[in-house]
């Protein structure tokens, strides 16, 4: 996107979020949303040629329909609010494209509502010397559907960066969790040259998409719907569930940094059931801003027994508070957290 490209400009109720979001980003005010909550449906994936998967297959990116992945085209009109958010649009989250064009195979699980990949590295030769470095042809369909999210979007919604799992995530998919976990001690610059290079292409794949999306009233809104006055990223490190924190704050913090300093704005996503590198992370200006996705079932913290670690990190970051809640924890979370860079998404069945 250069500075002759078309923009989209925030009408007055457009601007004066824009101006809440910018202060959230530097800790000041709070942020607040109720999203309608979904259940898990079967995967809904549209190939081409007009028909929907029915069963579990193997994915290749030429088997799926460009068109419908689209989905349909909006009337220009103002920038859609659900409360303090803007409304966002992604290219097709479900698949898995820093992993498939690092060139994992993809599996969509129809019943299941997924696609996943499979480890395809047994030992490190075979990433070595593997033939084709990226999977262009996943590459390409990505880059064509934000450009058809954009082109659709009539202003809208936000066009956002796909799903994009961190290094760590992607040194679990590609290696698998022993593999990785043991080249902690055994394959230490194996692992380090596998981590270098997944960091340098995660970040191609960012700007391959960022170059494609019109700037917001001169920034970028990111995949949870706050505008920020530059470029911005998320990113995750979900795998550090099998990491001590020493071990993620040595391995692979220095990668999330590294992708956070690719832009102005990031952010890091976590569960609420694997927050022990919270601290780590707290060492670190960046990831800028934490995203916490708060698990619901059996033997996972209650929103209550989660305060804590919370009002820790909004001492030092800017805090997304977002899943499943009942109005009364909503109002807990309100009543005992600092507001100043805080953000909750709550998500209902019904109010």
């Amino acid at each position: 996107m250069t500075d002759s490209d078309p923009a989209i400009t925030l009408d007055f109720a457009g601007q004066a979020l824009r101006g809440r979001h910018a202060d959230w980003w530097q800790r000041k005010g709070m942020l607040v949303t109720r999203v309608q909550g979904t259940p898990l449906e079967p995967l809904w994936l549209p190939l081409a040629g007009g028909t929907l998967a029915q069963d579990d297959l193997d994915v290749e990116p030429g088997m799926l329909d460009l068109d419908r992945l689209g989905g349909e085209a909006h009337a220009p009109g103002s920038m859609e609010i659900n409360g303090d958010l803007f409304e966002t649009a992604a290219p097709f989250t479900r698949v898995p494209w820093v992993e498939a064009i690092l060139g994992n195979p993809v599996r969509a699980t129809i019943q299941g509502g997924s696609m996943r990949t499979s480890a395809f590295v047994r030992q490190w030769p075979d990433w070595e010397h593997r033939a084709v470095r990226r999977h262009e042809g996943w590459l390409d369909l990505l880059a064509r559907l934000t450009e058809l999210l954009v082109a659709r979007s009539g202003g809208r919604h936000a066009v956002v960066h796909t799903l994009m799992r961190g290094p760590s995530d992607l040194a679990e998919a590609v290696l698998g969790p022993e593999l990785m976990c043991l080249s902690l001690f055994e394959h230490q610059k194996e692992l380090r040259s596998f981590l270098e290079e997944a960091t340098e292409t995660f970040i191609a794949i960012l700007f391959e998409q960022l170059q494609r999306i019109p700037k917001v009233d001169g920034g970028y809104v990111n995949p949870f719907g706050i505008w920020a006055p530059g470029t911005v990223v998320r990113t995750q490190c979900d795998a550090s569930v099998l990491l001590s924190p020493r071990h993620y704050g040595r391995w692979f913090l220095p990668y999330d940094e590294r992708i956070s300093a690719a832009v102005d704005y990031s952010i890091i996503h976590l569960h609420s059931c694997s927050l022990h590198v919270v601290d780590e992370l707290l060492k670190v200006e960046r990831p800028k801003a934490i995203q916490v996705t708060i698990e619901t079932g059996p033997n996972v913290p209650s929103i209550v027994a989660l305060v804590p670690i919370f009002r820790r990190i909004l001492g030092a970051k800017p805090l997304i508070a977002d899943g499943p809640m009942t109005q009364d924890e909503l109002r807990l979370l309100q009543d005992e957290l600092p507001h100043d860079g805080l953000c909750i998404i709550a998500r209902q069945g019904a109010w």
